[in-house]
């Protein structure tokens, strides 16, 4: 079996130099040129002398390499920017769009109160999975405004709660809920094609955060 004939060279040379001048601010040829070579090849191939077969199989050989490695840059590429952004996120305190808390050890991360004035005390119910409150814990004199408190020292077992909590005025204006929800300290992530964030040993995506900041 022959190989390609003088005039199918020259058509194949012409071709191929038209498709390099489209691509020629690029440093390598693409997935996509290298099949644009390889069918403009078999289409001008002298019929009577087609390309030999053992040949053949080592191109398509080297386009299955070829994409092959772009896939595997890509993947690298793509993890690394995935890296780059979580990694970003550590060591921030971060607000997420959830009130329940998970327990482990009796501790159970911070929650963030949005006092609209100032609180004799605050209490923060644990509501488990059947409406029964199971614990709680009161922190008192907080001043208006945003404010961080921390679950310890929590007599419940472990696993995720809901809380409620309620506020008593200082001025005795009588009893408020403000908004809550949780808070805490990026400490790792977990990267992958699911990335998570760590914090307060639970594991959240990004999406569940709703305010970044530098910690206190």
């Amino acid at each position: 079996m022959g190989g390609i004939t003088s005039t199918g060279a020259s058509q194949f040379a012409n071709i191929s130099g038209s498709a390099g001048s489209q691509t020629k601010k690029k440093d390598n040829v693409g997935r996509d040129e290298f099949l644009q070579l390889l069918i403009t090849q078999l289409k001008n191939q002298d019929p009577e002398a087609p390309l030999d077969s053992k040949e053949f199989a080592v191109q398509l050989a080297q386009f299955t390499q070829v994409e092959k490695l772009i896939s595997i840059d890509d993947q690298l590429t793509k993890q690394s920017q995935n890296v780059s952004s979580m990694a970003g996120y550590l060591g921030q305190q971060v607000v997420l769009n959830s009130s329940d808390v998970l327990v482990k050890g009796g501790k159970g991360g911070q929650l963030q109160v949005d006092l609209g004035q100032d609180a004799q005390n605050v209490r923060v119910q644990l509501i488990d999975g059947t409406g029964k409150t199971v614990g709680e814990k009161v922190i008192d004199n907080l001043n208006k405004g945003k404010q961080l408190i921390t679950l310890d020292q929590l007599a419940v077992p472990d696993g995720t709660y809901q809380v409620k909590v309620s506020a008593t005025s200082r001025f005795g204006a009588g009893v408020f809920n403000p908004a809550t929800v949780v808070a805490g300290i990026v400490s790792g992530f977990i990267p992958g094609p699911d990335p998570k964030l760590i914090v307060g040993g639970r594991e959240i995506s990004v999406g569940e955060i709703r305010e970044v900041s530098l910690p206190a």
